[in-house]
């Protein structure tokens, strides 16, 4: 699909589909917004390289046997493996290739949601944005090993190409009885997704990666996280809202830089 066929598909499709077109409008709006605002000189001082390393760092005084966490994965990676194998023959944008698989949370970053869920043993998590479900796929299979916890996901269709059906298309059937899907946009569900819950463990912040966005996020989901609980944000670099927010709350996060592109970082913060 070229430039021109892009453009007319979306066209298309918005005045088909007003309310989401008016939707692509404020994102691409914001996306705009956000690349013509200087960018804070984030200089995180302790960027970590690994998930053990921010374990570690988490968890100073306890041990943990990784080669236990490592096999307990096996059989999800090899099936991620063949997902990802499939895909990449795919035309992006597609019906069968909705999402660019680049952007996505990298593995050692969903590696380290899976480790930090089979310590912390969550009941709750909410996550924002789900695509293919990469890190859905590590957090439920923790809750299974675990044999508790409930992921409660909000994501919705915006553009021609992409369908529900591919929304966490990743996820393997034997995970799926542990996760909650709610087919909508943050902005219009996590409120009343969050007071039917009360308080939850962690959340997981992988949706539009807009400044305006995750600080709306980020100040919503705040009061209802547990003490102890997390805020975790993929993308941070993107723009200044992880960094105001930390700034704001005086709150030091880690950061996990992922290898899936450049200058690219999971923003990791523990509520006091």
């Amino acid at each position: 699909m070229n430039n021109l066929q892009l453009y007319l598909s979306l066209l298309k499709y918005s005045i088909s589909n007003p309310e989401k077109g008016i939707q692509l409008l404020k994102s691409t709006y914001q996306v705009w917004c956000d690349a013509n605002t200087k960018q804070h000189d984030h200089n995180y001082d302790k960027i970590k390289y690994d998930a053990h390393e921010v374990i570690q760092t988490l968890f100073p005084e306890e041990f943990f046997d990784f080669n236990e966490y490592k096999k307990n994965l096996t059989s999800l990676q090899n099936e991620i493996f063949v997902f990802f194998q499939k895909l990449e023959n795919q035309k992006y944008p597609s019906r069968k290739k909705p999402y660019p698989t680049i952007y996505q949370i990298d593995n050692e970053s969903a590696y380290f949601l899976y480790i930090l869920c089979r310590i912390l043993k969550p009941k709750t998590i909410v996550e924002t944005g789900v695509a293919y479900g990469l890190s859905s796929a590590y957090i439920l299979q923790a809750f299974i090993d675990n044999n508790e916890g409930t992921l409660y996901s909000i994501d919705s269709v915006f553009r021609p190409w992409e369908s529900e059906e591919m929304i966490g298309s990743i996820i393997p059937t034997t995970l799926r009885n542990r996760w909650k899907f709610v087919n909508g946009i943050a902005t219009k569900k996590l409120k009343d997704m969050l007071d039917s819950l009360g308080k939850i463990d962690i959340f997981l912040h992988d949706s539009l990666h807009t400044y305006q966005n995750m600080m709306f996020e980020f100040n919503l989901v705040w009061p209802y996280i547990k003490k102890q609980g997390f805020l975790i944000s993929d993308d941070i670099a993107s723009n200044n809202a992880f960094f105001d927010f930390c700034t704001k709350n005086n709150l030091s996060p880690i950061i996990l830089s992922q290898k899936n592109q450049e200058k690219s970082f999971l923003g990791i913060v523990r509520k006091p």
